[in-house]
């Protein structure tokens, strides 16, 4: 028999090599290749999100108007964040905005939590419920306000039906009320978000370790004392995470309440979001409307960074 010629040296040690140590013998080392993959997402979102960003910025200084681009730009400094932060008009659209989420983050809380402590029994059909409650959020915002404009219906919606029977009013008319109307928005909010607070609150729930309870009750705590040093430190974090999303998307809310009132009846439930969209597609102030979604873009930003620092010291 021949033998087979011994291997080389130099080919034994190539064929023990680490994959690393070939990428480098061909020219390329971890911190490259990590660079090569990293290096398409960092220029999509210069491009889709920073450089928009920062022309906003540009045009919040400036008089342009988008439907005359060939109109000369002129300069005004901070004019536009002066004319917007002295407007009665504004701060009465920043008024209706922080009205509408203020109620809308209690309201969820409160319901979102209840039926997460409902819901964290054991008890026949418990998914089937969960299911059924988690169907309203996963509904589009622009469905669920062209739904509720039927409920509300004065002469024909089921929710006046419903206000009728029990206090005996008559026909009401949540939708066309001045005084109605911000709590009509208020409510489809809460029916549609609550879900949301429950299945977060519900995740926190169900974290807790049954230890705990075991030893609350050798140490013969009664069922208030368990929840309140057992249950709602366990679920502050996940409560608070859920708010601090939902704060946010409600302080942008636009589809849901376009398709319920359309910001009437005058500007009653105009939201700050609206009258932006009004400055920037329908009057065409691009400018004006550019500085205010700066203002509220940093209001928005500095509230969340207060909050999630509250947010790490419960979590601590």
């Amino acid at each position: 028999m021949i033998d087979q010629p011994a291997a080389h040296p130099l080919a034994a040690r190539a064929v023990r090599a680490s994959p690393a140590l070939a990428r480098r013998a061909r020219g390329l080392s971890d911190r490259a290749i990590a660079w090569l993959f990293i290096t398409p997402t960092i220029v999509l979102l210069l491009a889709i999100n920073i450089f928009p960003l920062i022309w906003t910025v540009y045009l919040s200084f400036t008089n342009y108007r988008a439907n005359q681009p060939g109109r000369p730009v002129e300069w005004l400094g901070t004019k536009n964040y002066e004319r917007i932060l002295g407007s009665e008009d504004i701060w009465s659209y920043l008024q209706a905005t922080a009205h509408f989420v203020i109620w809308t983050m209690l309201l969820q809380i409160l319901i979102g939590f209840g039926l997460a402590l409902l819901l964290n029994r054991s008890f026949r059909g418990a998914s089937f419920w969960t299911t059924l409650i988690l169907i309203p959020m996963m509904l589009s915002p622009a469905v669920v306000g062209t739904f509720w404009t039927y409920i509300y219906q004065p002469q024909t919606g089921i929710f006046s039906y419903i206000i009728d029977f029990f206090a005996g009013t008559g026909p009401i008319d949540m939708i066309g009320s001045v005084p109605l109307a911000p709590w009509a928005i208020i409510i489809v909010d809460t029916w549609m978000w609550s879900p949301y607070i429950m299945l977060l609150c519900l995740a926190g729930l169900r974290s807790i370790p049954d230890y705990l309870y075991e030893a609350a009750e050798i140490d013969r705590a009664n069922w208030l004392q368990k929840f309140w040093y057992i249950t709602l430190p366990r679920v502050l974090p996940f409560l608070m995470l859920a708010v601090l999303f939902r704060g946010i998307e409600n302080f942008k809310m636009f589809d849901m309440v376009v398709e319920l009132t359309s910001g009437g009846p005058g500007s009653t439930t105009e939201l700050a979001s609206i009258n932006l969209k009004r400055e920037a597609f329908e009057k065409w102030r691009t400018g004006f409307s550019s500085a205010f979604a700066v203002i509220l873009f940093v209001t928005v930003f500095g509230l969340a960074n207060i909050y999630v620092r509250a947010l790490n010291k419960v979590k601590s």
